[in-house]
């Protein structure tokens, strides 16, 4: 039922806009012209640092992204991993690190508070699912700064949060021939750095710092605080509900429009939306709007939930409000994992109203991710 991420498909057809100009000085001319030569699909071995390279095309024979990699261990929990690292510039993300092992996550994440750390110098990133494999990789917000920065680089440090991931420093070695290569690759088939090239990729997140606590925190005419503070997730608006005491008690992310109804004076506005939230206490949960229904607040609401064009069990649906209706299922779990990664939901109830609605990808990683770096999850007063 799950659908990737798409941030960094290595097969989708195209490549646009150009490398961003900054980076015709990060290496200067002398060295640049010292490195070899991207050709399509002939790997280049970099002896020292054992890093190997190829410039990668997709299905139309157009270079898709540059890869560099090499062997490196990563800490974690229960000691020291293998993991195949590697140095990217790709038409679907720009410039990423992604890492390649058995013990990542296997759930799909979007985490736009992650971290890059070149040597001792943080930036803000974003983490997210590789397509069609066991894959994490991390986009920084300042690309050409990373890049700069790599050229000096003792070290690489990845964090996430919400995919549970601290890599500790990692021994860089990137030769600077290699770097050359890589420069040279993205310009030479226009790829850029900072965002995709691709026009039928989605944009990505904005990379932004973790979120600190905020006291004494302020509810708004819209909500909890927190809620009037929006951040765009594949179009979406996601927020981070918090408590009087300024802590993150729940991720919300959703889609409302309005629409007007009638003519002339009797004209009125058709409010939709549709809510996801993972709250400490509830664990995932979802809400409908439609301003054109009145169900007495509490009620029951008798209905089918089709998600994927497979019926879903296990919920309970009742009025929150004259127009709004809570889905709350058994398992949070069970629901998160039928969502997946995009799909099409259909909830009718037929003494109130059918609702037909889609969830792109990107929505349910991010409230994964969200959840996760605020230790509880999909079920109540759980971590997942």
């Amino acid at each position: 039922m799950s659908h990737s991420l798409s941030w960094f498909r290595v097969t989708a057809a195209g490549a646009g806009v150009a490398i961003v100009a900054c980076l015709a000085g990060v290496l200067g001319g002398t060295a640049a012209a010292a490195a070899p030569q991207p050709i399509p699909g002939k790997q280049v071995h970099f002896p020292e640092g054992t890093w190997s390279a190829v410039p990668q095309a997709g299905p139309d024979g157009k270079v898709r992204q540059c890869v560099m990699v090499a062997m490196r261990p990563r800490a974690s929990r229960t000691g020291p991993i293998d993991t195949r690292l590697s140095v990217d510039i790709s038409a679907g993300s720009g410039l990423v690190f992604a890492m390649l092992d058995d013990k990542l996550p296997g759930q799909d994440i979007l985490d736009e508070q992650a971290e890059i750390i070149v040597d001792a110098k943080s930036f803000p990133a974003v983490a997210f699912t590789v397509a069609g494999s066991n894959s994490l990789a991390f986009h920084p917000g300042d690309a050409a700064g990373v890049l700069a920065a790599l050229a000096k680089a003792a070290s690489l440090t990845l964090r996430s949060g919400g995919a549970g991931i601290d890599t500790a420093p990692i021994a860089f070695d990137l030769p600077g021939d290699a770097l050359n290569w890589l420069v040279q690759c993205g310009r030479k088939f226009h790829i850029a750095v900072d965002k995709p090239s691709d026009p039928n990729a989605p944009p990505m997140p904005a990379a932004r710092p973790r979120s600190p606590e905020i006291a004494p925190a302020v509810a708004t005419p819209a909500g909890p605080p927190g809620i009037e503070i929006k951040w765009k997730i594949a179009g979406w608006d996601a927020s981070e509900l918090r408590g009087d005491d300024g802590k993150i008690l729940a991720c919300m992310i959703r889609q409302h429009y309005s629409e007007p109804q009638g003519s002339g004076p009797a004209v009125k506005l058709h409010v939709i939306g549709t809510f996801l939230v993972v709250s400490r206490s509830k664990g995932l949960t979802m809400l409908l709007k439609d301003s054109n229904i009145d169900v007495p607040g509490e009620t029951p609401v008798q209905s089918t939930f089709t998600i994927g064009g497979k019926p879903f069990s296990g919920y309970e649906a009742h009025a929150l409000g004259s127009d709004e209706i809570g889905i709350f299922p058994e398992h949070g779990l069970a629901l998160g994992a039928t969502l997946g990664d995009g799909i099409e939901v259909d909830f009718n109830a037929p003494k109130v109203e059918r609702m037909e609605f889609s969830i792109p990808a990107g929505v349910v990683p991010w409230l994964r991710a969200c959840a996760r770096r605020n230790d509880f999850g999909f079920e109540p007063s759980r971590s997942n």
